[in-house]
């Protein structure tokens, strides 16, 4: 077998090929970067191989598909950039590059003085000493990056064995700048992560500070000590916008100040510090923030003596309008690159978010505080209302119970209240109740909480009071009010009818002490005597009481009880827009009770679900009729608190929809604040399961409930109905018209709609109108009336 001996020309082709091969690996175990790379394996094909010239170009996407020279050894940048080359399909990227690059493979021209294809590079080749030139691809990730070129000063070079070694040199170079791409990739991770984990951390610094912070100044000292020492700057400061001289009022900084914060200020009050600001603001105001370096920094002799090599001025922002802005001083005149102003950006943004976090908080606070206090005092004489002395008196019984010591309860009913009214007006009226509460605290001290139950209608509580001190205390308020009243250059005397009852012997529960001491006041009314013990015989009343949950359990099951409907108004159109479905029952020995009345029975005697039920169903039933005569005004329903806790409550109300053919729309459910406070995280799931149902959803007697804020949010509801004992009084109180205003404004901010009840005059509706109240309800607009009344009434009404 004959074996081809190589030449001596052949050998030294392989071995420069090897030594470009065996360099190309040198330099990639040696390479930190690409444009170093490149350089490095241009000069070992020239000063190592002995190869005429190298170099490397990259393939570019423009529209001439040109190529860039990125490094080259051997001949100079003059020849480089004479080439010119392409990767186009035209005549000039025809050539070893340009088709190299465009068709992945190795392209070589042996001759250049017979190859067509390098006839525009052949004349200045030769005059460079070039004869033959190879053009390998350099594919990294699966695409064609360039290609590198190598050229040889004797014609017919590159042949088989050596075109294998040049294109594994070639290999590997493009493995080299692939893995030099994916440590770059990951030292960007690296460098990404630890920025992130600056900017996390100064967020949760700033989450940490908004969330103890009490108010504004100490937030924004915090971000200043953060920025300082846990960010490692020199200094920050934080001014907030104001009128006049000097334009900016700093508010906190921290770090290396020695007095500049103040010096800088009061030269932003001269003509040079005007104009400048005036610069500055400019910029901010577009949002973008300002980079200082040590030649532009102002005051620069006071900044340099403190180490100050480069400033970042970024605009605070809150709820959208810029108040000042936030200035950090740096010790490295690098500082503040793109992607750190980008991180601080962020700081400063969520600073403001902070803020404005804090401003809402304050608000919102406000707010809710003053719905508590008004859900707990009385607007008209600022004592405990009937809601707060119900806890006063469950804690006094609670303590009592352990103390093993009675608790009393008077209440005092004061006559001629509505002879007043009639004669000198309800406005002395309501200075009489005034000045009755007054005389009853001065009298009482703080010993006996003293609350208004309602119109001239107080109690006081003895948290330690027997029958024989009880009654001594009534006949010390009867004392106490025997002193006349001046009303209108008048002297009005006033008589007090007292009720008292006694735990534990009247009564275990706040309501059944409270109820016992209201039939007490009616008993001394009734007998003149000033003050009266409750005498009720307990067993004949639970006797009584019994009997009534028989006659309702009947009541319900035999369809005997009347539903009424309320009508409600839309204020903004004057029409009527639906009607709240109310329960009412024809006792047959009894007559009409109130609602009141016998739905706090059905609670307690656990009927209040069928009793709902039966409300649903017959609401439905009359809603279907209405839909069929092309009425398609929804229908209110209340759900109680015991009816968020039935497990089959969802089951029932789609039994009851599928019965009657019944859209989502047809029926809105109204459910108090009260009731979803009782177990809010099972109250906010039911809810959530109704919402399913596409019906729409309100909370009855907002106000009254001590719902938090964050919890409204939560809510999936539609409307917030305000309750009628803020309603009723808003035109005579300002405390009372300030927590409506409160509660519609937060309603709309919400996006929900807004209803009140209990608008009992024109003056009311018109001041509910004036605030924005979408939908009113109460006996100026109609009483509640049956359902065969309604299109009399509604035709016969002034609300078209």
């Amino acid at each position: 077998m004959a074996t081809h001996c190589a030449s001596p020309e052949e050998l030294e082709y392989l071995n420069r090929a090897l030594r470009t091969l065996s360099g190309s690996n040198r330099a990639l175990l040696r390479a930190k970067d690409e444009q170093g790379l490149f350089q490095e394996i241009c000069r070992v094909v020239v000063e190592e191989a002995g190869y005429r010239m190298a170099w490397v170009g990259r393939a570019e996407h423009d529209v001439a598909k040109s190529v860039t020279p990125v490094a080259y050894a051997g001949l100079g940048r003059d020849y480089v950039d004479s080439l010119r080359l392409t990767w186009a399909d035209n005549e000039r990227g025809h050539g070893p590059t340009g088709t190299a690059i465009r068709t992945g493979q190795p392209s070589i021209s042996r001759d250049i003085l017979t190859d067509p294809s390098v006839l525009p590079w052949r004349e200045n080749a030769q005059l460079h000493g070039i004869a033959s030139v190879l053009s390998l691809p350099l594919r990294v990730e699966g695409e064609v990056f360039g290609a590198i070129g190598i050229c040889a000063a004797e014609p017919d070079a590159f042949g088989d064995r050596e075109l294998e070694l040049l294109s594994e040199a070639a290999a590997d170079l493009a493995f080299g700048i692939q893995t030099l791409r994916g440590e770059a990739k990951r030292r960007q991770a690296e460098l990404q992560v630890q920025g992130l984990n600056r900017v996390l951390a100064t967020r949760v610094a700033v989450n940490h500070a908004v969330i103890h912070a009490s108010e504004e100044q100490n937030l924004l000292r915090e971000i200043c000590r953060v920025l300082v020492d846990e960010c490692g700057y020199r200094l920050a400061w934080i001014g907030y916008r104001q009128d006049g001289l000097p334009p900016y009022r700093p508010m906190a900084h921290h770090g290396l100040d020695h007095g500049f914060v103040a010096l800088g200020n009061a030269w932003t009050g001269s003509a040079e510090g005007l104009e400048f600001t005036r610069r500055m603001d400019a910029i901010l105001e577009s949002g973008q923030p300002l980079v200082l370096r040590d030649a532009e920094l102002p005051l620069q002799e006071e900044s340099r003596a403190r180490g100050y090599a480069a400033a970042l001025v970024l605009p605070l922002r809150v709820e959208g309008e810029r108040i000042g802005l936030l200035v950090i001083m740096a010790a490295e005149a690098e500082a503040f690159d793109a992607q750190e102003v980008e991180l601080l950006m962020a700081t400063a943004n969520d600073l403001g978010f902070g803020l404005s976090t804090l401003r809402v908080r304050a608000r919102a606070a406000e707010a809710e505080a003053t719905i508590r206090r008004m859900a707990y005092t009385d607007g008209l004489t600022g004592l405990p209302n009937r809601v707060r002395l119900r806890e006063l008196l469950e804690e006094a019984i609670l303590t009592a119970r352990q103390e093993r010591r009675p608790v009393a309860l008077l209440q005092l009913e004061i006559g001629r209240h509505q002879g007043i009214n009639e004669t000198l007006g309800y406005r002395e009226g309501d200075r009489l109740q005034q000045e009755i509460a007054a005389r009853l605290t001065q009298t009482l001290g703080d010993a006996h909480p003293v609350a208004r139950m309602g119109e001239c209608e107080f109690a006081v509580l003895m948290p330690n009071g027997d029958a024989e001190r009880a009654s001594l205390l009534a006949q010390r308020i009867q004392q106490a009010l025997q002193q006349p009243f001046e009303l209108s250059g008048l002297l009005v005397d006033v008589r007090a009818n007292i009720g008292i009852s006694l735990f534990p012997g009247h009564g275990t529960e706040p309501d059944a002490l409270i109820r016992r001491a209201g039939s007490a006041m009616e008993q001394a009314r009734r007998g003149n005597t000033g003050f009266a013990l409750f005498q009720g015989d307990l067993d004949q009343e639970c006797a009584q009481h019994l009997t009534l949950m028989g006659d309702l359990r009947q009541a319900i099951e035999r369809n005997e009880l009347l539903l009424y409907y309320q009508p409600k108004l839309q204020i903004a159109s004057n029409t009527v827009c639906g009607t709240e479905a109310l329960v009412r029952w024809q006792h047959p020995q009894r007559g009409m009770l109130p609602p009141d009345h016998f739905i706090k029975l059905a609670e307690g005697a656990g009927l209040i679900t069928p009793l709902t039920f039966w409300v649903l169903d017959t609401a439905l039933g009359q809603r279907y009729a209405w839909h069929e005569e092309g009425d398609e005004r929804p229908i209110s329903v209340n759900l109680s608190a015991r009816d968020l806790r039935d497990p089959k409550l969802l089951d029932r109300i789609q039994g009851s929809f599928t019965t009657w053919g019944a859209k989502p729309h047809w029926i809105e459910f109204e459910l108090t604040e009260s009731a979803l406070m009782e177990d809010p995280v099972a109250a906010l799931e039911t809810l959530r399961q109704l919402k399913q149902l596409d019906t729409r959803l309100t909370i009855d007697d907002f106000g009254t409930g001590y719902s938090s804020l964050s919890y409204l949010q939560k809510l999936p509801v539609d409307a917030l109905k305000i309750d009628q004992s803020f309603v009723t009084s808003m035109t005579r109180s300002s405390g009372s018209a300030k927590i409506v205003h409160s509660i519609i404004e937060l309603a709309h901010n919400l996006d929900l709609t807004v209803v009140a009840e209990g608008v009992e005059d024109q003056a009311t509706l018109n001041q509910l109108g004036d605030l924005g109240c979408d939908i009113a309800q109460g006996y100026q607009i109609s009483r509640p009336i049956p359902a065969e009344q309604f299109r009399d009434w509604e035709a016969q009404s002034t609300w078209h």
